[in-house]
């Protein structure tokens, strides 16, 4: 992501905090009007253009639009203002902020382990990644599929996973949910630790290593756990870029490699 990316998401997302009350439908607004502007390479290269001047830029979306809500038509306006590394960055700006409206509506509590319970389904199913990455597939084939693995899901995890099967932006499925996670939980004030251990925790030792992180990285954190039984015990932390690898596994290796030295 490029420095003028960063800044234009930046201000739009200071634009969505500033509303002062979201209208219900503004974050699967965003996310349609995401998908509009990325079906058409002409629109795409319209709005991004800073050549073009902003007031144009801004009539334009409100032409394109016309059918959406005031606040939505505004954050998009907000949006095609700025100026953005690549034209496709515009689409994953509005994108972002879809995400990030979900995450701060009604629905917003647990979103983001929802969607990680999601990733992991997706994931472990060959077939149904399968499915939901088949381009080839129409995309209301895609959107009916995952309204029936998600029945029981919050109305804005199936709009997310919805969004993120038909606008994949060249990501797999579980790509593109990972991405949405991170967005709605860094939207929630969240850094997200993904940990592996070879048997579940109990909540006591889950809580103690989610104030532990919370300590080390001065936010709060949510813990994700992955069972993985060839890890054989301990523990492997990712948080972002950063891995802190302590299970038996990783000692093991590292004494083989000590001896075969």
């Amino acid at each position: 992501m490029g420095a003028a990316t960063r800044a234009s998401t930046t201000r739009a997302a200071d634009a969505l905090a500033g509303v002062a009350r979201p209208e219900p439908g503004l974050g699967a607004e965003l996310l349609s009007a995401a998908r509009a502007v990325a079906s058409s390479h002409q629109l795409t290269a319209v709005l991004a253009d800073p050549g073009v001047p902003e007031e144009q830029r801004r009539g334009l979306v409100l032409r394109v639009f016309a059918d959406l809500g005031p606040q939505t038509r505004q954050l998009l306006g907000q949006l095609v203002s700025g100026r953005w590394s690549t034209a496709d960055d515009l689409v994953g700006g509005i994108e972002e902020l879809g995400f990030r409206a979900l995450a701060t509506g009604a629905d917003g509590e647990g979103l983001e382990r929802e969607l990680f319970t999601v990733q992991r389904t997706v994931s472990s199913d060959g077939a149904l990644e399968l499915a939901l990455g088949n381009q080839a597939s129409p995309a209301a084939a895609r959107s009916a599929l995952v309204d029936a693995v998600l029945v029981d899901a919050k109305p804005a995890t199936r709009e997310i996973v919805r969004h993120a099967v038909q606008l994949p932006r060249g990501r797999k499925p579980v790509e593109a949910l990972q991405h949405a996670q991170s967005v709605v939980a860094d939207a929630l004030g969240l850094s997200v630790a993904t940990v592996q251990v070879a048997r579940p925790l109990t909540d006591a030792q889950a809580d103690a290593l989610s104030a532990r992180l919370q300590s080390a990285y001065g936010r709060k954190i949510s813990v994700n756990q992955v069972i993985d039984p060839s890890l054989l015990g301990g523990v492997r932390v990712t948080v972002g870029d950063e891995v802190i690898d302590g299970t038996v596994r990783a000692r093991l290796d590292d004494l083989r490699q000590r001896l075969a030295g």
